[in-house]
């Protein structure tokens, strides 16, 4: 799709969105599905409640259509799955030709292996693939390899590495013992660069593994990761990126390539298949044949149309050099956007990576919070889905997108100016 849809300017213009059918939908799903939604990014509570579509219909291209018509572009991209936009002839022509086949069989299929080694094709480093469903099993997957082959026990973790017990340790149902396996470090601020030095050389001979999702909210330096490289190779540490959310938009190969750094494991998920539910671990041969002494085994690991999508996905990354496209429109759209917000005096900057656009308007998060809920509900009534902090570029976004987006954006935070709510917050700060 080069230009944005008749029924989306439609919506950009209305700003005043009828959301009934999503509300009718919203009661049924509260007494059906438990925690309501899959999920937990996408409760209603994650955007702007009762001003914010809860449901969504369809999708074409950058663009999609809520279950009351309402259109929008789209910039949660299935929380940074579909890569390749929505309904893309990749992944459509890769299901439908593949399908007779089935979906599933008895005995490993050769897919399993153009697949493996397509994805070894991309990756630095990798000689060596291990296929999961999501990025919680692939990184547990990782860490479960990096114990045995260290003999060791407790692991550092960076970012949001999944809901498993060894991550999520602090909240409810995990037993509260499992917390001393693991050492969760920020790296939010240059300040917290080096406590996660230090700690894995005081803690080396404790630890099987880092596991570092790059931040959002800064760019990392190279000399960063090459400190931490070294220093988990000096501990004999495994170093493992966690590439869920990353992986396919940083370059080509990751973040081992945008960093020209070199990491024990890679986890991927999300761009991996463009929207189809698939996730691995990448890394050394000497590293991951030691998965076969494990227990770690999945059946949908080899479920064959993911694979065949991520097949053509990678296929299509490689023709299109989505990379710097991602990356021109994001930068356009940050430099655009801090440029107005500046003028217009407001605290909104996006921050991070181009590809990973991220809307902050105060570092601590509940004052951040009040602000960007009722900037995503103006910026829905205009006719653009964003997130209330990281949202994604895809390959099929086009000027038009970014243009009318940053338009949407002044117009929201004059509305929000007129109401008042900067001055309020100013003043609760």
């Amino acid at each position: 799709m080069t230009s944005i849809n008749k029924k989306t300017k439609e919506t950009m213009t209305n700003n005043n969105l009828d959301l009934s059918n999503s509300q009718k939908l919203r009661i049924k799903g509260d007494k059906l599905i438990a925690g309501f939604t899959q999920s937990m990014m996408k409760k209603p509570e994650q955007f702007a409640d009762g001003h914010f579509p809860v449901y969504l219909q369809s999708g074409e291209g950058a663009e999609v259509m809520d279950v009351d018509g309402n259109h929008y572009i789209d910039y949660v991209c299935g929380l940074g799955t579909n890569m390749l936009g929505h309904n893309h002839p990749a992944v459509v022509d890769a299901i439908s030709s593949n399908l007779k086949k089935g979906i599933i069989h008895s005995l490993p299929a050769p897919v399993e292996i153009d697949t493996a080694e397509a994805l070894i094709n991309t990756i630095p480093g990798a000689e060596m693939v291990r296929f999961f469903k999501t990025g919680a099993d692939a990184n547990s997957a990782a860490i479960r390899l990096s114990r045995f082959i260290t003999k060791k026990d407790k692991i550092v973790t960076v970012g949001y590495n999944g809901w498993h017990d060894q991550y999520m340790f602090d909240t409810p149902g995990v037993p509260e013992a499992l917390q001393q396996f693991t050492y969760r470090m920020p790296l939010f601020t240059p300040a917290d660069e080096q406590p996660l030095f230090d700690l894995v050389n005081s803690k080396g001979n404790e630890l099987a593994a880092v596991l570092l999702s790059v931040p959002y909210n800064r760019e990392l330096s190279k000399d960063f990761f090459q400190k931490i490289r070294k220093i988990c190779s000096d501990n004999k540490v495994m170093f493992i990126i966690d590439e869920v959310v990353t992986g396919f938009r940083l370059a080509q190969g990751g973040a081992q390539e945008f960093f020209d750094i070199e990491a024990d494991m890679v986890t991927l998920s999300k761009g991996i298949a463009a929207g189809m539910p698939l996730s691995a671990v990448a890394g050394k041969r000497d590293i991951m044949q030691e998965i076969e002494k494990l227990q770690v085994s999945s059946t949908f690991g080899g479920e064959m149309l993911s694979l065949e999508v991520c097949r053509a996905t990678l296929k299509e990354y490689q023709q299109t050099n989505h990379v710097a496209h991602i990356a021109t429109l994001g930068a356009q759209l940050k430099q655009a956007v801090n440029e107005i917000s500046e003028q217009m005096e407001t605290p909104l900057r996006v921050v991070g990576y181009d590809a990973i656009p991220m809307f902050l308007f105060a570092k601590n998060p509940q004052e951040h919070a009040k602000i960007a809920e009722p900037f995503v509900a103006e910026m829905a009534k205009r006719g653009v889905l964003l997130r209330r902090d990281v949202n994604f570029i895809c390959a099929v976004h086009t000027q038009e997108h970014i243009k009318h987006t940053i338009n949407a954006v002044k117009e929201s935070l004059q509305t929000m100016i007129d109401n008042g709510i900067f001055k309020a917050e100013a003043a609760e700060c």
